[in-house]
Order: structure tokens, then C-alpha cells, then sequence
């Protein structure tokens, strides 16, 4: 009896134990959804260069909440910020 109350102990913690992983798992998957480099202007794509403004922080949990992001064009309407205006810039540059 007690070592069927054993078997049955040990089998009950090695369930939860998988759900409890699983769960872990899930929640760091959701996390990492959140890194918006690849939908950012500055993202190179380059493996060498990942990003142009943040190329060590880029693609890491550090960029989640990156104050440079800017939506790329064609992000559509999945991203979060709208692309800054550049037209002053410009005219400082062409006069």
C-alpha cells in the first residue's frame, strides 16, 4: 500500500511539474513577442548589424520598451507608433 501511494506521489508531481514548465514556457514566449525590432525603421535585418540606433540591445528583452522605435512601412496596422515626422529636418538640411 505505501508503495503504491509512493508510485502515485511521484507520478501526481511529475504531471505538475510539466504543466508548471509549460506554463513558464508560455509566459517567456508571450514576453518575447513583445520586442518590436522587426517591425522597426531602424531594424537592418542584418545579422551584423541588427539595428542602426540600438545594435546591442536589439532583438533582446532590453528592447521592448525602446524609446527610438519608429513603424516601418510596411508594418501596417500592427504597430503601435507612427512614424515621426522628418520635414523639419529636412528643411534645415536643404537650407
Amino acid at each position: 500500500m505505501g508503495m503504491l501511494i509512493g508510485i502515485c506521489t511521484t507520478l501526481l508531481f511529475c504531471v505538475w511539474r510539466l504543466f508548471h514548465t509549460l506554463q513558464q514556457g508560455t509566459s517567456y514566449v508571450r514576453r518575447l513577442h513583445q520586442i518590436p525590432c522587426s517591425r522597426c525603421g531602424y531594424f537592418t535585418g542584418d545579422y551584423r548589424l541588427k539595428c542602426a540606433v540600438h545594435p546591442i540591445s536589439a532583438l533582446t528583452e532590453e528592447a521592448i520598451d525602446c524609446m527610438d522605435y519608429v513603424s516601418s512601412p510596411g508594418c501596417g496596422g500592427l504597430c503601435s507608433q507612427a512614424t515621426p515626422s522628418y520635414s523639419p529636418i529636412k528643411e534645415l538640411v536643404k537650407g
